[in-house]
């Protein structure tokens, strides 16, 4: 595990946090790499097990704080907040950075990415233009088109315009409330209820300071035009139909429409020809399957995955 050497964002402001996750024993060969773009209100540090379990199996793995979260911002105020000149553009150039410099280290061997939530629709968006990159791309707790999208994002423009840095509450308090009303049996009283079924893990996420934060104006702008453009009907048609990608989700999250949403978004992939797309749905799972009390099953499903497509 190593993170001494500094990696310049995109944004030429920040220094981006990272970790890069080697084998345990010196004798494991790297077979392929993965790059993981972590999702909102969250940091790297939340993968780290999950990465050194793919490391040791000879998956060699990069994690980063994306800006605006965990240890890449300059101070807590920053949380939440991407930045005024291009920030959209700034979070894909800096998925494309981390990705040369994790091929730096192992510049022979297949390069995956995986984007979760807020992260799968970043990866979408970088796949556009750059899955020529990538062998193939995991899109954890992802989402399928939503009209509510075009409707918010003027009005966020507006709001990021008057006052960016300013954490929208209410904004935050509302998307909580809306994914916890779709939940069957809530299981526990938290406000992120929705994230998991482990109380455990949700609680460990509310200790997290680097967690749970309200997005400023800015950030919910920023958010809105990324799931926007990257969660069109058509957000695929530049990626070769050969391209390999696995669809994974809890069956009970919120995000994805509990699993219609992500069944909608292969079975439209499908119709438009790609031949190479996986769905993984777990019964009993919410948002965030890595942080479930099964999660060892989905942590060998990924690397099943990854194996069989290198």
């Amino acid at each position: 595990m190593s993170n001494t050497a500094q990696i310049t964002s995109s944004d030429n402001t920040h220094y981006l946090h990272h970790t890069f996750f080697e084998p345990s024993h010196s004798d494991t060969t790297i077979s392929a790499t993965l790059l993981i773009v972590h999702g909102m209100a969250e940091h790297s540090g939340r993968y780290a097990d999950f990465a050194q379990f793919l490391a040791d199996h000879g998956i060699a793995v990069a994690t980063y704080d994306q800006l605006g979260h965990g240890k890449t911002v300059k101070s807590a105020k920053d949380l939440g907040f991407f930045g005024e000149e291009h920030p959209v553009q700034s979070l894909l150039k800096d998925v494309i950075v981390m990705a040369d410099s994790l091929k730096v280290r192992h510049p022979n061997v297949p390069h995956f990415v995986m984007g979760h939530s807020m992260g799968s629709f970043i990866v979408r968006n970088v796949l556009k233009h750059h899955a020529r990159n990538f062998t193939g791309a995991i899109l954890m707790g992802t989402a399928d088109a939503n009209p509510l999208t075009k409707v918010l994002l003027p009005i966020n423009k507006l709001l990021a315009k008057a006052a960016p840095k300013k954490p929208n509450t209410l904004f935050a308090n509302v998307m909580n409330k809306v994914l916890n009303s779709k939940l069957n049996n809530r299981i526990s009283s938290s406000n992120f209820a929705w994230l998991s079924e482990d109380p455990a893990a949700v609680q460990a996420y509310e200790a997290d300071p680097l967690t749970g934060f309200d997005f400023t104006n800015n950030g919910f702008m920023t958010l809105f035009t990324l799931m926007d453009a990257g969660l069109h009907k058509n957000w695929a048609m530049t990626i070769a139909k050969d391209f390999p990608m696995l669809l994974i989700s809890g069956e009970n999250d919120p995000i994805g429409d509990m699993g219609r949403g992500i069944r909608n978004i292969a079975n439209r992939l499908d119709r438009q020809h790609f031949d190479h797309v996986s769905v993984q749905l777990y019964p009993h799972m919410r948002h965030e399957p890595l942080h479930e009390q099964n999660n060892t099953l989905v942590y060998q499903d990924i690397l099943d995955w990854i194996n069989s497509n290198t």
